[in-house]
């Protein structure tokens, strides 16, 4: 069946003619509508192709297809899309700041992932919504009941609670499985994704069927898709905007929900529904539980250290692509995550905003998000609230706005919802003009393409910037100070012992591998041509790791290494690692007998030995003092440790 474009009225010719009009009615190609549904089944997850290190996912290919079917669409029939052209100025302010950051290719791939979903997925569902709304309502409503089928497989297989950590999700060929994610790569994706597709489809599936059926369909699908939100906090957010939603929409739809959310507390209130209402309530609270109990979780601490990297670079960011390689070393004083609780796709969006791209352009980004969210809502209004697309954009986009202080929505699968919710709430009513600046012929559409691969491309050519958050050398910095300092002094049980300058009031002290004092498995000694005296220490990769919400403590595996102060001194530490990759990139780090030891790494520097800066200084007392490096990843290697008072001093190479 296909549907007909919507089209404007014209003008008479005794008053001025509107901004502009659509062209003759057309009727959709049945091809080109199996092809955009079948897209957005494939787009709505996160599923990996198992080729190209899963590089490439079904929603690249979905999304591809479809789009060059509409590209093909509009050149034979010479009509324009719209697309909101405030959409491309956020993106180019955003490929600017990377330009001053100079994130390299990394960033220039994500920030292509960008384009893809805020540009053209934004103009695909455009398309798609002007011309077969049913279809596509139709098709995202698949797309949910698909991943709550898969859910409901994973609880019965693996329970309600089951969580992977990111290490095995990343490992998974298909990118998922194992726990309860849905067709995602984690449960709080596939939270964030139930939440913000439940707030789209509500307003248009009871706006197309107004019966007593479509009324049952929407509340069987609204209690079960509440009921696999299986995080609290986005249960909390989903809850409150569903029901705004419904004050605006209508009584029906109000009292749809009120009746959702009563089953939804009386089956978690349920004796025998204890895992449903525990991991609601664990998932709830902002707090730890246990041995830190009152402190806030990772995810929340993480967003905290994220405005201090914002802080620190406040115009540009790090760079796209580089908020792991520096989030480690702006913890400061904050409870560092000793071990990997943060589980995938938890990490606060506002947060990987600003310190990737600064507070400049995150604001612009939050103010596009907050415009669309009144533009949507204002067109619903207008139009004697019968127009549900705006108001499901709206909705939606709320949902998005809220989630992203717990959890990055700008991911493969979730990204394109995103994309579905600015087209919804941005696309005109069906009396309404389109600007001709919102407007896209196909060759508009192409010269789009190329002016932000253009962008794309220079962020990506633009050499890499080695520390994104290194100080400026000073002048004790580099070789000169290598040069001066004296040999250092054997040690016939240990090995060479820690090496030690002071010139006035700088303290640099240097401790090699070899003078470990006492080593617990799995760290083992090892020889390595590129490591200082080529000697370091290691834990190889499938060694093992900490137990699950333990603490990385010298029974995991560890390294203990004694040096001298000769003064007292507020110092930076500093290690020279080597990682084997994203799933072995951090060790931990406790200094004397301090109550918990700290991470140094989590950067995207592999295969090669580079220092890396310990997230806080140290106050150190002169006398004898203790350093200890723990195990929480294995794949890692150890060769040197400089400890030195001197902020901006960055250490390159061996320091001999």
């Amino acid at each position: 069946m296909t549907e007909t474009a919507s089209v404007l009225p014209s003008s008479p010719s005794t008053e001025p003619a509107p901004a502009v009009t659509t062209a003759n009615p057309t009727v959709m190609p049945t091809w080109l509508m199996a092809l955009c549904g079948l897209a957005v089944v494939l787009m709505f997850n996160q599923i990996k192709i198992p080729v190209f290190g899963g590089r490439l996912s079904f929603a690249d290919v979905g999304f591809g297809l479809a789009f060059l079917g509409m590209l093909w669409q509009q050149f034979r029939l010479r009509r324009p899309i719209h697309f909101p052209i405030i959409g491309l100025c956020i993106l180019t302010v955003m490929m600017a700041v990377n330009l001053c950051s100079r994130p390299g290719l990394e960033g220039g791939i994500k920030l292509f992932q960008f384009v893809e979903q805020l540009v053209f997925g934004v103009m695909l569902f455009s398309f798609m919504l002007e011309h077969t709304p049913q279809a596509t309502a139709a098709s995202a409503a698949l797309a949910l009941v698909l991943n709550i089928m898969v859910a409901g497989w994973q609880v019965h297989q693996f329970g309600y609670s089951s969580v992977l950590a990111p290490k095995d999700s990343i490992e998974l060929p298909l990118g998922f499985g194992g726990a309860l994610s849905g067709l995602f790569r984690g449960r709080m994706a596939l939270s964030y994704f139930i939440a913000m597709l439940l707030a789209w489809l509500q307003p248009m599936l009871l706006r197309r069927s107004k019966g007593v059926p479509a009324w049952i369909v929407t509340f069987v699908l609204t209690v079960v898709g509440l009921g696999f939100i299986a995080h609290g906090q986005m249960l909390l957010i989903a809850v409150p905007v569903l029901l705004l939603g419904a004050c605006l929409y209508g009584k029906r739809a109000l009292l749809l929900n009120i009746l959702a959310v009563a089953c939804i507390v009386w089956f978690g209130t349920r004796p025998s529904h204890e895992g449903y209402r525990d991991t609601v309530l664990s998932t709830l609270s902002p707090l730890k539980t246990g041995d830190y109990a009152g402190e806030l979780k990772t995810c929340h601490l993480d967003f905290f250290a994220a405005m201090e990297m914002a802080s620190r670079k406040p115009w540009c960011g790090v760079g796209t692509s580089r908020y792991q390689q520096c989030i480690g070393r702006c913890y400061g004083d904050l409870p560092n995550p000793s071990w990997n609780d943060i589980h995938t796709d938890t990490q606060a969006s506002w947060g990987i905003l600003a310190g990737t791209l600064g507070f400049g352009a995150t604001a612009l980004i939050a103010l596009g998000l907050i415009a669309a969210i009144a533009v949507g809502v204002k067109r619903h209004i207008r139009e004697d609230m019968d127009y549900s697309l705006a108001l499901a954009g709206s909705m939606s986009l709320t949902v998005c706005l809220l989630g992203m202080f717990t959890s990055d929505p700008f991911t493969r699968g979730l990204g394109w919802v995103v994309a579905l919710a600015i087209a919804s709430a941005t696309l005109p009513v069906h009396n309404e003009a389109f600007a001709p600046r919102n407007l896209f012929q196909w060759s508009k559409v192409v010269v789009a393409a190329v002016f932000m691969g253009i962008l794309v491309a220079a962020v990506a050519a633009i050499p890499k910037a080695e520390d994104p958050l290194a100080s400026k050398a000073t002048p004790s910095s580099g070789s000169h100070r290598n040069a001066e300092q004296p040999p250092a002094e054997s040690d016939e049980d240990n090995g060479p012992a820690p090496s030690a300058t002071q010139s006035g009031s700088d303290i640099f002290l240097v401790i090699n591998s070899d003078a470990v004092k006492e080593m617990t498995a799995p760290f083992e000694a090892c020889t390595d041509s590129q490591a200082a005296n080529q000697k370091a220490l290691r834990i190889q990769d499938g060694k093992g790791t900490p137990p699950d919400g333990q603490e990385p403590a010298m029974e995991f595996g560890g390294a203990v290494f004694a040096f001298e102060m000769p003064a007292e001194a507020t110092c930076k530490i500093w290690l020279r690692v080597w990682w084997d990759g994203s799933c072995g990139n951090t060790m931990n780090i406790k200094v004397d007998d301090e109550p918990r030891s700290a991470t140094v790494g989590n950067d995207g520097t592999y295969r090669t030995w580079h220092w890396m800066e310990a997230p806080k200084t140290y106050k150190l007392a002169g006398g004898a003092h203790s350093i200890t490096l723990l195990n929480r990843e294995d794949g890692i290697m150890f060769d040197q440790m400089l400890i030195t008072n001197d902020m901006g001093y960055v250490p390159q190479g061996i320091e001999e």
